[in-house]
């Protein structure tokens, strides 16, 4: 094995899953300010999809403008195929995601 090869291994046992960290971070936001008494485990699903926007609009306002284009589609993309899986996995009987269990 290469030192190149050896040292991506490392990074990736090391580097810990973002999407499982921003799926704690905003379990744990919600546990802390609950949407409502009534339904303490809910989540206000306006208020993530505009924080998401919001961080990815400041993330890439530098670039321009067809980037910013370009990278607002792949979120679409990426949105649609990770919902069509997600809606397959219910129909199974599998559904959600490894980071909330």
């Amino acid at each position: 094995m290469s030192d190149d090869q050896r040292s991506d291994d490392q990074n990736d046992e090391e580097r810990p899953c973002l999407h499982c960290l921003i799926v704690e971070l905003i379990d744990n936001f919600f546990a802390e300010y609950p949407v409502s008494d009534e339904e303490p485990d809910a989540l206000d699903t306006d208020e993530v999809i505009n924080a998401v926007a919001k961080t990815v609009a400041e993330l890439t306002y530098s670039q321009n403008a067809a980037a910013r284009q370009n990278l607002v589609e792949q979120l679409m993309r990426e949105i649609m195929k990770f919902d069509a899986e997600y809606r397959q996995q219910e129909a199974m009987g599998t559904a959600g995601s490894d980071a909330r269990h």
